[in-house]
């Protein structure tokens, strides 16, 4: 939050957590429905905990901070962007934890001032999920000249890993119409395979920190 040299963008996760705490809000108000329940009757504080989430460490963290600092953080998150396009050189990047709208937004997207609904679908959805319709359709962006720069999906279930099987940046020209690069290398797989990715927009230069040694 302190930092001046970094900027978040928000993803699946900082959602989760924001969801929960409104969540929290609402049962102590006594609302008989509280929002952001699934069809299989999850409730966000459900989602976020879920092991296939892996958010109670975070939470548990969370709900254990005097009140003001909690408030801090959700506020800072809030304030956030879910979108960013930035100029460098002749390239236009579309930055996003995931993915992107089919229609103008501009050169940034607040999270205060998006719907729930196009909320979660940047941050859930993926170009690269071959189990959503989406994955079979060209062109699914707005802005086709940008590159777009995502994470969420692993390379490593794109099949792209070096010579010792860890995750690679994926870039591509032209992936369902648009070119992209992906630089999530699998963290959260928490093995010997998942390190850090990280793109210099300025040339493209790629560098790598690994989670485990070799």
């Amino acid at each position: 939050m302190g930092r001046e040299n970094a900027e978040l963008i928000l993803g699946n996760h900082e959602i989760m957590l924001l969801n929960t705490m409104t969540f929290f809000r609402e049962r102590e108000q006594d609302k008989p429905i509280f929002s952001g329940v699934t069809d299989e009757g999850l409730n966000p504080f459900e989602i976020w905990t879920h092991p296939c989430n892996g958010g109670e460490g975070t939470c548990l963290d969370l709900l254990g901070m005097k009140e003001e600092k909690r408030n801090a953080i959700e506020e800072f998150l809030r304030k956030c962007r879910l979108i960013k396009r930035i100029d460098i050189g002749e390239n236009k990047y579309h930055l996003s934890h995931s993915f992107s709208l089919k229609k103008a937004f501009g050169k940034e997207l607040f999270y205060e001032k998006t719907d729930k609904k196009t909320v979660e679908s940047i941050v859930w959805e993926s170009i690269f999920d071959p189990t959503q319709e989406l994955a079979e359709a060209k062109n699914v962006f707005y802005y086709k000249r940008d590159i777009y720069v995502v994470g969420h999906i692993f390379t490593q279930r794109l099949g792209n890993m070096d010579e010792k099987g860890k995750g690679k940046i994926f870039k591509s020209d032209s992936y369902r119409g648009h070119r992209v690069i992906n630089v999530d290398c699998g963290m959260a797989l928490n093995s010997r395979s998942s390190r850090l990715g990280c793109v210099r927009l300025e040339d493209g230069a790629e560098y790598y920190v690994p989670l485990l040694p070799d």
